[in-house]
């Protein structure tokens, strides 16, 4: 797995919006952020809406492969997830991502690039999108910062819950839940086998969660190494019938036989630590542990 170069100060970064409309308040809260470290290189057509699209497949395609091959640019970070970035897969220039390696930084719908980049063999950053930052605590600024600043990985997460005992160590992949199951069967599959699968979640109803858990399950999901689950944001049953997602989540993973763990803190809410995709993890799942071994950057 490749390692795009450090961060510094003063870089220039490209923000895209490959996936939903992007709310100017939001933006400009992230924006203002990001924008007292680096560079930010942007259009007003980052703005557009095309239904519940940030404006049609072919300006959002245009932006994203040109900030990926522009040798200028030092990072990519996406303004928001929402959904569109799977429509753009097959046109992608991904595979020039490896003779220039830059970091792809955000969650949610950005899960689908995320998958593109692990097959470039390219690492990159599970993070906040620039919406999500202005809208969650600093200290996830400065999280953000230190991971795409330093080779060091980041801290250990500890405290978490144990869904299944056990210890194993893999690569990391994955992030939000729909996301991954979509792209079960297609070439941007997300690698199961002997891997560490990040799952987190928004607005699904337990029993789509269900449905996805299972899909995974019949995918192959035994072969993992581990399960990390991070937030179930809003994910209600609303006719009030059946059990809680969490529940579902711990009764559908349990059964895949490898150690997992619950309450990781990423996702929809109110936390969303950063972590690379693509470097080596270990779970401690009787430890409620999880330790990055590598970092995102060299």
């Amino acid at each position: 797995m490749i390692r795009p170069p450090r961060l510094r100060p003063g870089d220039a970064v490209a923000v895209v919006a490959p996936a939903g409309p992007v709310p100017r308040d939001g933006f400009a809260a992230g924006a203002a952020r990001l924008g007292e470290r680096y560079r930010l290189r942007f259009d007003d057509a980052l703005f557009a809406q095309t239904g519940y699209l940030a404006g049609d497949d072919a300006r959002r395609l245009a932006e994203l492969s040109s900030a990926l091959a522009d040798p200028a640019l030092r990072a990519v970070f996406c303004a928001r997830g929402g959904y569109g970035i799977m429509r753009l897969l097959p046109s992608l220039p991904i595979d020039k991502l490896a003779n220039d390696p830059k970091l792809v930084i955000g969650f949610s719908d950005v899960t689908a690039l995320h998958a593109a980049c692990a097959r470039a063999g390219v690492a990159s950053v599970h993070g906040p999108t620039l919406t999500h930052l202005g809208a969650i605590a600093p200290a996830f600024t400065d999280e953000l910062v230190v991971l795409v600043e330093s080779p060091a990985p980041p801290p250990p997460w500890t405290g978490l819950r144990a869904i299944a005992p056990g210890r194993a160590t893999g690569r990391a992949v994955g992030g939000n839940l729909e996301l991954v199951t979509r792209m079960l069967g297609t070439p941007w599959q997300v690698p199961l086998d002997g891997n560490v699968l990040f799952l987190e979640e928004v607005g699904e109803r337990p029993y789509r969660v269900d449905r996805a858990l299972t899909q995974l399950a019949l995918a192959g999901a035994a072969k993992l190494a581990a399960v990390v689950v991070g937030d179930l944001t809003r994910c209600i049953a609303t006719d009030g019938i059946g059990p809680p997602a969490e529940e579902v989540v711990r009764e559908r993973i349990a059964r895949w036989g490898v150690p997992a763990v619950e309450n990781a803190p990423f996702g929809h809410g109110e936390r969303n630590r950063p972590f690379p995709l693509g470097g080596r993890v270990a779970v401690d799942a009787g430890a409620g542990s999880v330790t990055f071994l590598d970092g995102a950057v060299q």
